[in-house]
């Protein structure tokens, strides 16, 4: 650390039947270099295993709670209502956070306390955690975030969001892609800090979300990118979509987790 001050940082887990992936997750989180985290876990009612689990370190937890809710974002959601750190950051039952992630992020905020997110590299690991993808991201602007995407620059995983500006209530708010709409009101409004250090691990695996809801996730990009002015390239695609949606070319899932 390059001060005294050791500001709290807030971590939140929402998990849903991810048993074989959670407790990497956590032992990440609890492994971290930097002292002051709190962590939360908030569990979907899962039923594979993943209480019994999350029980072994509840004593390292600074609140957990397993009920049925409305899917990831009412999660994150509720667990935001027990934080007070100064940094905010939410990993998912089966990502990973490198060890020193926090450490970083937190120098980032005390040479700068006003950027709205810190974020650094991110690699993206298969079922088995082996690298398929090295560390990667780069300098984000919220006209490229609008007309193509996050990937390959920003990745959730690797955000920490500073709580002390000027944040809506409540942060999160779609169903799907809910860091990248939060991302693109935020480019809006602040400046973001980019650290060129490995912060996480994202984990690809065929029961992801963003795995088993694919099309639904890129048509909610579509319509997201479009509310926050996106460009003509981003109506044509949605209206390629559509028209394939109408013809029976592509099939929307109906999946509520």
């Amino acid at each position: 650390m390059n001060d005294m001050r050791q500001p709290l940082v807030s971590i939140v887990t929402p998990s849903y039947n991810q048993a074989k992936y959670l407790e990497q997750t956590i032992v990440s989180v609890l492994g971290q270099t930097y002292p002051n985290i709190e962590y939360i876990i908030i569990d979907g009612k899962s039923t594979d295993g993943s209480i019994e689990l999350i029980e072994r370190y509840k004593n390292q937890l600074t609140f957990w709670v397993s009920e049925p809710d409305d899917g990831q974002t009412d999660a994150v959601n509720k667990g935001l209502k027990h934080c007070k750190g100064e940094l905010f950051a939410f990993l998912n039952s089966d990502d990973i956070l490198e060890p020193d992630a926090v450490e970083n992020a937190v120098n980032a905020y005390l040479q700068n306390s006003t950027h709205s997110v810190y974020y650094g590299q991110c690699s993206i690991i298969d079922e088995k955690g082996t690298i398929i993808k090295k560390a990667h991201g780069g300098e984000i602007s919220h006209a490229h975030l609008v007309n193509k995407s996050m990937l390959p620059l920003i990745y959730q995983p690797s955000c920490f969001f500073n709580t002390t500006i000027n944040i809506r209530q409540p942060m999160f708010r779609e169903k799907n892609m809910i860091d990248y709409e939060l991302l693109l009101w935020l480019s809006k409004r602040y400046s973001f800090a980019y650290i060129p250090l490995p912060f996480a691990r994202y984990r690809v695996h065929t029961q992801s979300r963003t795995q088993l809801e694919s099309l639904t996730i890129y048509r909610d990009k579509l319509r997201i990118q479009l509310q926050y002015g996106a460009g003509l390239g981003v109506y044509w695609s949605m209206f390629k979509l559509k028209i394939k949606a109408m013809l029976g070319i592509v099939k929307f899932p109906d999946v509520s987790k």
